[in-house]
C-alpha cells in the first residue's frame, strides 16, 4: 500500500521501543488521550545530534524539532495544517498597513527550571536580540525589517516593522525564530545557555550526553494541553539500516527507510509506505569566489557533464521528482520554465578549454556524512572524469563550518530544509551571508535586491514575479546544479497507526499518545 504526501510525517509509539524516525510529527490522534509515565525514545533527524538549543545560532536538524517542544512562539501552525493559530498570545493583531502586529500574552504562562512567569519583555529580548548586528545571528534577516519590540505592560507589546514584511506571519513568528526563551535565563545562565537552555514549552530540558542521549521531561506547569509522554529520549543514531532491521523485526512501529528500500516495502501487504516529497532542495555547486570555478565557463562545464537522471536513478533510487530550479513546484514564485538540462560533454570541453583547462584539471568534491549525498558525489565523480576533471571526494562532518564559514575551495554537494514561505528559500544565497551560510560563496547584487523587495511585497504575484527572476539569476551564473526537491520514504505497520503529515520545515512534536 502506498500513499503519497507532499510534506512531512508522524510516527507511532511503542512503550520502551525504539522509536525511530526522522522529518516526522507525532500530531496524535482524534482522540485525546490522558498523561502518562510512559517514555518514548525517539531517532534524531538524520541520526545527528545537536549542536546548541540557542535558537539564534542554530546549525543541525534535530535542533528545529526539539525547539518545538522546548519553546513557545506568540503563534504556531496547526498540525496537519498551514493554519497559523495563537500558542503564546492570546490575541495577535496586524495593522492595516503591515507594519505593527500587537499581542497580548497569556497571563501565567512559566519558565522552566523556576524562572518564573512570561512576560512582553522576554518577547522583546527574544525578537531584538536575532535582529540585533552585534550579536552576528546567521537568522537577523528574518527580523530584518525591526525597528523595535514596544512593550505596552506585563503582558502586552508591539512588534514594530519599518516595512511590510511578508514572511513575518509565515516564517519569523512561527518559525525557530520566532521562539522565546527567558531573558532571566539567558543573563543567569550565559554561554552555558546553549546547551541548558529554558523555554515554556510541553517539555523542559532534563539532561544531555553529546552523542548519546537528550533527556526531556513532561512540564507539569505547561499551559497547553498535557503531553502524554512523561519522558522523551532522543537518541543520535546514524545509521539507517539498524531503523530497519528494528521495524522488520517489530521492536518498532514505524521508521524512515532508504530510498533503495522502497520496492521491498511496497511487496509487504502488511506495510504502509508514505512517499513524502519535501520542503528541500539538493545541489551541486562551488566556491565561486576561487579558481578555477571564479569562472562561469568552467561551471557551466560542470553542468554539461553532470547528468542529474543519472544521479537520481542512481543515489534516489527514482524516489523523488527531478528539480530544475530551486522552489518546489508548489511553493510560490516556482519557475516552471527553468531548463531541464541535459549532458553535453563537447560542450562541456569546449567551455573548459575557451577557460584554459582544455586538459581539466584537479579539483575536491566535499559532502556530508548524509547517504544520498555520499552517493551523488561518488556518481558525479564518474561523470566529471569524462570531461578531464579529477574530483576527489572529502566527506565532512560539518558543511557549516568546513564550506559556510570555512570557505573551503572546489565543489560540494549539500541540501538544505526550507519552509512555506519562498522567503526562506533564497535567504541563505545573498552577500551577506558568506561565511555563513552561503556556501556558494556567490554574490549578486540584483539578487539581494529583488530578495529585500520581495519580502517587503504583500501582492503575490508581485513576489512570485521577483522570486522566478531570482532563479534565473542563479541559473545564468551557473551558482548551483539543482538535482531534486527530495522525497523521504515512511513507513508503518497497516490498521496499527495512523500517521498525519505537516509541512512546515517537517518539525515534529513529541507528545502525543498511541492510535486506539
Amino acid at each position: 500500500m502506498i500513499e503519497r504526501h507532499h510534506s512531512s510525517r508522524r510516527p507511532s509509539w511503542r512503550p520502551r521501543a525504539l522509536f525511530v524516525l526522522a522529518l516526522a510529527a507525532l500530531l496524535g490522534s482524534a482522540t485525546v488521550l490522558a498523561a502518562s509515565d510512559e517514555t518514548l525514545s525517539v531517532r534524531a533527524r538524520n541520526g545527528a545530534d545537536i549542536n546548541t538549543m540557542d535558537p539564534a545560532f542554530y546549525q543541525g536538524n534535530e535542533e528545529y524539532n526539539v525547539d518545538m517542544v522546548l519553546y513557545s512562539k506568540l503563534a504556531r501552525f496547526a498540525p496537519n495544517s498551514t493554519e497559523l493559530v495563537l500558542d503564546a498570545a492570546e490575541s495577535l493583531e496586524l495593522s492595516d498597513d503591515g507594519t505593527v502586529v500587537e499581542f497580548r500574552l497569556r497571563e501565567g504562562i512559566q519558565f522552566h527550571h523556576g524562572y518564573g512567569e512570561m512576560t512582553s519583555e522576554d518577547v522583546k529580548f527574544s525578537f531584538e536580540r536575532i535582529a540585533d548586528p552585534d550579536n552576528d545571528s546567521p537568522y537577523a534577516s528574518e527580523w530584518s525589517a525591526l525597528v523595535e519590540v514596544e512593550t505596552i505592560d506585563r503582558y502586552s507589546g508591539r512588534i514594530i516593522l519599518d516595512d511590510v514584511y511578508a514572511p513575518l506571519l509565515s516564517s519569523s513568528i512561527p518559525f525557530t525564530t520566532g521562539s522565546i526563551v527567558s531573558k532571566a535565563a539567558f543573563e543567569d545562565r550565559g554561554e552555558q545557555f546553549a546547551t541548558q537552555p529554558v523555554g515554556s514549552g510541553p517539555y523542559y530540558w532534563a539532561s544531555w550526553e553529546p552523542n548519546q542521549r537528550l533527556v526531556l521531561e513532561r512540564f507539569d506547569d505547561y499551559y497547553g494541553e498535557a503531553p502524554h509522554f512523561k519522558t522523551i529520549e532522543v537518541l543520535p543514531i546514524l545509521d539507517p539500516l539498524i531503523a530497519e532491521f528494528s521495524f522488520d523485526v517489530g521492536e518498532i512501529d514505524a521508521t524512515e527507510v532508504s530510498l533503495e528500500s522502497v520496492d521491498r516495502y511496497l511487496q509487504d501487504d502488511t506495510v504502509v509506505v508514505n512517499v513524502l516529497d519535501t520542503l528541500r532542495y539538493h545541489w551541486l555547486s562551488f566556491n565561486t569566489q576561487a579558481a578555477p570555478f571564479d569562472d562561469v565557463r568552467v561551471r557551466e562545464a560542470v553542468r554539461y557533464a553532470v547528468d542529474v537522471d543519472e544521479v537520481l536513478t542512481g543515489a534516489y533510487n527514482d524516489v523523488p521528482n527531478r528539480a530544475n530550479t530551486m522552489l518546489a513546484p508548489d511553493i510560490l514564485g516556482h519557475w516552471a520554465d527553468a531548463p531541464a538540462y541535459q549532458p553535453d560533454l563537447e560542450r562541456a570541453r569546449e567551455l573548459l578549454a575557451e577557460a584554459g583547462y582544455p586538459d581539466g584539471f584537479s579539483t575536491t568534491l566535499i559532502t556530508d556524512d548524509v547517504p544520498v549525498h555520499q552517493q551523488s558525489v561518488a556518481i558525479i565523480q564518474q561523470q566529471l572524469r569524462r570531461i578531464g576533471i579529477d574530483a576527489s571526494i572529502r566527506i565532512v562532518q560539518s558543511m557549516f563550518e568546513t564550506i559556510g564559514q570555512g570557505g573551503a575551495e572546489g565543489m560540494h554537494y549539500a541540501s538544505f530544509s526550507a519552509v512555506l514561505d519562498p522567503g526562506y528559500w533564497f535567504e541563505w544565497f545573498s552577500c551577506d551571508q558568506i561565511g555563513a551560510w552561503n556556501y556558494w560563496q556567490w554574490c549578486n547584487e540584483e539578487y539581494d535586491e529583488l530578495k529585500d523587495r520581495a519580502a517587503r511585497t504583500a501582492e503575490p504575484e508581485e513576489r512570485a514575479a521577483y522570486y522566478v527572476r531570482m532563479q534565473q539569476l542563479i541559473d545564468e551564473d551557473v551558482a548551483a546544479i539543482w538535482t531534486t526537491n527530495g522525497a523521504s520514504i515512511y513507513v508503518h505497520r497497516a490498521g496499527e497507526l495512523d500517521p498525519a503529515f505537516v509541512a512546515m520545515y517537517a518539525q515534529y512534536m513529541y507528545w502525543t499518545g498511541p492510535v486506539d
